[in-house]
């Protein structure tokens, strides 16, 4: 439940560009592969060591799956601790209030008087202007002003939908092809075995959206194609399903590469979407919505899959899924918009209350909120028209770890 929102929020807002966003939002998601590739491993040296009759198997396959959140939880409270016995024990030369962030001899922002916005003995006055925030609002408040509402959850939360029907109803599906490519076998080292080589032949998608989402392709475009590629492979699968199964390596071939296309577009995407497509105030929460929807898709499709095989054939179940991918593609050429979400510095002066066309004004109590809102959130960045009086030789920046969120450990501090 929380891992879809939280997880690609965080990583989402702890870049720096909207370019880089989508890379490392990827880039998370490709260790549900990871994770993918090693059930079946370890599903078979389980059943190796403890034989197939013991229940040992897979209730250890189960609980291994807790080791991951459970140390992650035990860094971050760890983590935490260290920050605040830093805090606590050093003596700052300044604090901007509410931060935690270190401040020293920030360079001055011009204004009519040509003085310096935040230094050392004017650290009250860079407090004063960073505790002027806009009032906070409900989430629901938030959602009802976020723009083109309905427009953005048809290209997250539809999508979504559409693919984990698709997704979650081939899991099961997934035992009729490989019946047709390795025959009816009960054995359950052969079930890993067959599970492994599908999954191996998917792996490589998550990796490929890593490589060109940003850098070379938007999200809306991967998906695109993601959805388009997968239609193809599912009407040929289900017009071709007799034929297709005297060619056992070929019937698995085009099943696998359904995998590795959908890892590629609509499974990387539609996790990816949601974190760069809402703004600030609702984000996660609308993120938790469109993975909700996604959950109610694989429901959908775990249930019913199976008796509609029974009565309309396995092939059609494949051609019902060509179908979908094409909804799922027109859905994301209206819905979803090329140029996604904001860099991290407009997030930033968004939660801050700065307008758009305030956000390069190089003068006055807005530039130097502008200047504290990038302090408090350890970034150093300035109006556009200020950009060229910052020299590097007066500031040092030490920015967040680009794979986790801002902490206090971020400082901004003086040469």
């Amino acid at each position: 439940g929380g891992v879809y929102p939280l997880a690609a929020t965080l990583t989402a807002e702890s870049t720096g560009t909207k370019e880089e966003r989508g890379k490392l939002v990827a880039l998370t998601f490709s260790m549900q592969g990871v994770g993918y590739i090693f059930s079946p491993i370890l599903g078979y040296v389980l059943v190796k060591v403890f034989g197939e009759s013991s229940d040992l198997s897979w209730r250890i396959l189960l609980g291994v799956g807790c080791i991951p959140g459970v140390l992650l939880m035990t860094m971050r409270l760890r983590r935490r601790k260290k920050i605040m016995q830093r805090i606590q024990g050093e003596t700052l030369p300044a604090l901007v209030r509410g931060s935690g962030v270190l401040v020293t001899n920030i360079p001055p922002i011009p204004n009519n008087k040509q003085q310096s916005i935040v230094n050392e003995t004017t650290i009250s006055e860079a407090a004063h202007v960073s505790d002027q925030k806009p009032p906070k609002v409900s989430i629901l408040t938030a959602i009802q002003h976020e723009k083109e509402l309905m427009r953005k959850l048809l290209g997250t939360a539809g999508t979504w939908f559409l693919f984990d029907v698709m997704f979650y109803g081939n899991t099961l599906f997934k035992r009729v092809v490989l019946t047709a490519a390795f025959g009816d076998n009960e054995d359950v080292i052969a079930v890993c075995r067959d599970g492994f080589v599908v999954t191996a032949i998917a792996l490589p998608g998550y990796f490929i959206s890593v490589a060109l989402v940003g850098s070379r392709q938007s999200p809306r475009r991967v998906q695109l194609q993601g959805f388009f590629l997968m239609g193809i492979m599912y009407f040929i699968i289900g017009s071709q399903f007799e034929y297709l199964a005297q060619y056992k390596g070929l019937l698995l071939s085009i099943y696998g590469s359904t995998f590795l296309f959908s890892n590629y577009g609509p499974n990387s995407t539609t996790f990816m979407l949601p974190s760069m497509t809402f703004s600030p105030n609702c984000r996660s929460t609308l993120n938790g919505i469109s993975a909700a929807s996604g959950k109610a898709g694989a429901l959908i499709g775990a249930s019913f899959f199976e008796p509609l095989s029974k009565m309309l054939g396995d092939p059609m179940i494949m051609i019902l899924c060509s179908a979908l991918s094409a909804v799922g593609l027109i859905l994301t050429w209206f819905c979803v918009p090329d140029e996604l979400g904001l860099g991290r510095r407009e997030d930033v002066l968004q939660r801050k209350g700065v307008l758009p066309e305030e956000r390069d004004a190089p003068l006055g109590e807005k530039a130097a909120l502008i200047e504290v809102a990038g302090i408090e959130e350890g970034v150093a960045f300035a109006p556009t028209a200020h950009k060229a009086t910052l020299g590097r030789k007066r500031t040092k920046t030490k920015l967040p770890s680009r794979f986790s969120s801002p902490s206090l450990l971020d400082f901004v501090q003086d040469d």
